[in-house]
């Protein structure tokens, strides 16, 4: 059972904070009543399985067109062959015909198993995340009041430097409105939020399973973002003010929403799951599945492959915390079950994370992906793939040599032949990267440790027939294998390359990997040709060595180490 405990700098006493308040109200005015008309009838049964569980159930979800709702519609459709309706929010806009945004939708690769009337129990239904009852007509509203029994709230602007008043409106004004419409379902089974891991990343220690209270009312930034007056030069000072310790206005919004569904959820069947850094998908649907892989950090994993993005910052023996996406909808799934066949007095919270069973470092996961490339490279790519850790200036340096300079260069042949990566140049792909790197490097330098207490306790509930399809344990994740798997599905399913490695791919790595190396030699021959005629042959060939070595300290080439540099600097220098 969660509590709601104090904000601030945390350690492992977080259990031991008074449970007097857990009832505290948060906010100005009492939450709206916590009994939804049937929640005193609602049946509970411990003995149904998850699929048993889903089957003739209805499902409203928000955010159901992104990467991760996209999975989760899927998995819902492969729970049991009679699940009812699932109605999709989509967002109404000009021109804009929503059937068609779902009938793309079901057309992606993860959808072909089903057949058309099993895919017609999708149903889009157009409306705003923000707007009351979602602006929806009232037959709409009447039809979902009395048919849905399961919210998947997952929509969330996850920006991290979207402006403050876009991040509550969305992330915490938006959840209200689900709240607001679970309360009025006639047959309330469950309710799940998709939270984040790094809600709570303004704390240190280890992160427990519970609500940490914000530092801010809930009700009060709300109140906040209707107003147009208190947005009036609002400059990033102020911003700051708010945000105090959080890193950026996502995680801040997050926390303000798990107090909100604290206060407002308590007696009914809630959840929140949070998810660290979501990968592609290890097994279900497909092994691989990436989506559009510009979610999260795909999106590097997307630029590395063709050799754009080349370098990470963070400390070697840090801790990235990835979780397979098939994970984290599993965890979804058998919360809604949990909260949907047990007695829960407030919303379950549980963390979707590896870090604290199954590590690893940013040196490890550098090794593994330049490993994994190498044995399934893509159909082609711009430089050969390869990253390295860098910190200060060799990371600056090295962005702006190697990222950037390359990238402006890179626009002619892109324009003229149309190649490189998708939707946009490489140029802006870096600055994307750039900007996505310096709010990303808070998470990689902190150390955050997740409590997994009552996930592996609400684990040990679920059926031994439901235990394998329905894992989330990442305690025996092969990272090697699941980097491969991700490498293989951004190269099928971003890039539409082939999905087998073959031994032309092994002979086109070989072929560049010539190329790559005989490239830094005739780096060092034009050095040498530049600087001898003007410094003679042995000054010019030594400061062309060392000109040499400074940029092997920055580029840090694989197969030379810089003592072997310096070792023929030093047998170059006259006596």
């Amino acid at each position: 059972m969660a509590v709601i405990t104090e904000h601030g700098n945390h350690n492992n006493n977080n259990n031991d904070v008074n449970s007097n308040r857990t009832n505290t109200k948060i906010g100005i005015r009492k939450p709206i009543t916590n009994e939804s008309p049937h929640s005193s009838q609602r049946q509970l049964n411990a003995a149904l399985t998850i699929p048993e569980f889903f089957a003739k159930k209805n499902i409203f979800i928000t955010g159901g067109t992104g990467f991760l709702g996209t999975v989760l519609i899927e998995a819902l459709l492969d729970t049991h062959p009679d699940i009812g309706t699932i109605y999709v929010l989509v967002r109404g806009k000009r021109n804009f015909d929503p059937n068609e945004r779902i009938n793309r939708l079901l057309q992606k690769p993860i959808f072909q198993k089903y057949n058309e009337k099993t895919l017609a129990k999708v149903v889009p239904v157009v409306g705003e995340l923000t707007e009351p009852n979602f602006g929806f007509a009232p037959e709409l509203l009447k039809e979902i009041v009395e048919r849905v029994n399961v919210i998947y709230h997952s929509a969330a602007t996850i920006r991290f430097n979207s402006p403050l008043r876009t991040a509550i409106f969305t992330n915490l004004t938006g959840t209200m409105r689900t709240i607001e419409l679970a309360k009025q379902l006639k047959q309330l089974s469950a309710y799940i939020y998709c939270s984040t891991a790094f809600c709570n990343s303004n704390n240190r220690g280890l992160i427990t399973e519970d609500v940490y209270k914000s530092q801010f009312d809930p009700y009060e930034m709300m109140k906040m973002a209707e107003n147009d007056e208190a947005w009036v030069d609002f400059t990033p000072a102020k911003c700051k003010e708010y945000l105090k310790d959080h890193p950026n206005t996502y995680t801040f919004t997050k926390n303000l929403s798990e107090n909100l569904l604290m206060a407002e959820m308590s007696g009914l069947p809630a959840a929140i799951v949070r998810p660290s850094i979501v990968y592609g998908t290890l097994e279900n649907p497909m092994k691989g599945w990436v989506g559009n892989a510009n979610s999260g950090h795909l999106g590097f994993l997307a630029g590395f492959v063709k050799g754009i993005f080349r370098t990470m910052c963070g400390r070697a023996n840090a801790v990235i915390d990835i979780i397979p996406c098939d994970y984290v909808i599993n965890s979804s799934l058998v919360m809604g079950w949990y909260v949907g066949t047990h007695h829960v007095e407030k919303p379950e919270i549980i963390h979707c994370t590896s870090g604290e069973v199954n590590p690893l470092t940013l040196s490890q996961f550098c090794d593994i992906i330049n490993d994994s490339v190498e044995r399934h490279p893509p159909n082609s790519f711009v430089w050969k793939p390869a990253t390295k850790l860098r910190n200060g200036w060799r990371y600056n340096l090295f962005f702006y040599l190697f990222h950037l300079l390359p990238a402006m260069i890179f626009i002619i042949p892109e324009k003229l032949f149309g190649i490189g990566m998708p939707q946009h140049t490489a140029y802006e792909y870096m600055r994307v990267f750039q900007n996505g790197t310096k709010a990303f490097d808070y998470f990689l330098d902190k150390d955050f440790r997740y409590s997994l207490k009552n996930a592996l306790r609400i684990s040990s509930f679920i059926h031994e027939s439901d235990r394998k399809r329905y894992n989330f344990d990442a305690s025996q994740c092969d990272w090697t294998e699941f980097i491969d798997r991700c490498l293989i599905g951004i190269r099928r399913f971003y890039f539409k390359e082939s999905a087998v490695t073959t031994q032309w791919h092994r002979n086109y790595w070989k072929v560049f990997n010539v190329l790559h190396y005989a490239g830094f030699a005739a780096i060092l021959a034009i050095l040498c040709f530049a600087l001898t005629p003007f410094l003679g042959f042995q000054i010019g060939l030594t400061l062309a060595l060392l000109i040499w070595g400074f940029f092997d300290l920055v580029v840090k080439l694989p197969q030379i180490e810089s003592a072997r540099i310096i070792h023929i600097v030093q047998y170059a220098v006259p006596k």
